[in-house]
């Protein structure tokens, strides 16, 4: 968007709703009616500010979405940095949640087959995990699990480029682990045979490794 498309956008906006202000009064100099010509262009003047408000907010939005879905495809903050022409702390102060992002994205890149593995192991021993209470909600948890994995298997198929939301898979699988799996490890209970308690343990390595390599660096 040009200079002229966003100024006509505010002025747009600003003209769209009346803006009653105060009106300061007669000065010495007005010139016939131009206490009434001042008094409506102070709230044109209000609704302009208004207006430029809303489009700051606005953009900010778009910008800060833009921002964050790079990282998820991948980029770094020194990436952002040469297109903001600014450092990455400046990128780091302005977007604070792109930092966990970039950490979450870059350990999910490097084992999306394993996460695919250990879930499928906890989704097939789920019926041996079942806890003494809150079975329906386990229960759902599971089944969100295994959609959960049917849309990973989905996601990262050699032929899925074309049909696939880039950015959007590895939310989906930051979620498998982030939410589901860490639900489903805190409702388990005991374990019923030796190859429940071996898929629970792998589930709970997985995460254990997770928050380890996507906890704020200090």
């Amino acid at each position: 968007m040009s200079a002229d498309e966003a100024g006509r956008l505010v002025r747009q906006l600003a003209g769209s709703v009346p803006v009653e202000v105060l009106d300061p009064g007669p000065k010495g100099s007005d010139v016939g009616d131009e206490q009434a010509r001042r008094l409506a262009a102070l709230g044109r003047f209000r609704a302009a500010l208004d207006a430029e408000e809303l489009v700051s907010e606005a953009a900010g939005r778009v910008t800060a979405s833009a921002a964050e879905e790079t990282v998820w495809l991948g980029a770094s903050l020194a990436d952002l940095s040469a297109v903001t022409g600014r450092s990455r702390q400046a990128a780091r102060k302005r977007w604070p949640e792109l930092g966990s992002v970039y950490r979450r994205r870059k350990w999910l890149g490097n084992h999306v087959e394993d996460i695919s593995y250990l879930a499928g192991l906890l989704a097939s021993r789920a019926d041996d995990l079942v806890p003494g209470r809150g079975y329906g909600t386990f229960m759902k948890l599971v089944r969100q699990l295994r959609e959960g994995l049917r849309r990973c298997e989905a996601d990262f198929a050699s032929d899925a480029q074309d049909r696939t939301n880039p950015a959007a898979r590895w939310r989906a699988l930051d979620d498998l682990v982030n939410v589901t799996m860490r639900e489903i490890i805190g409702m388990a209970g005991k374990p019923a045979t030796p190859e429940a308690d071996f898929a629970l343990h792998g589930a709970r390595g997985v995460l254990a490794y997770y928050d380890h390599a996507t906890a704020e660096e200090q």
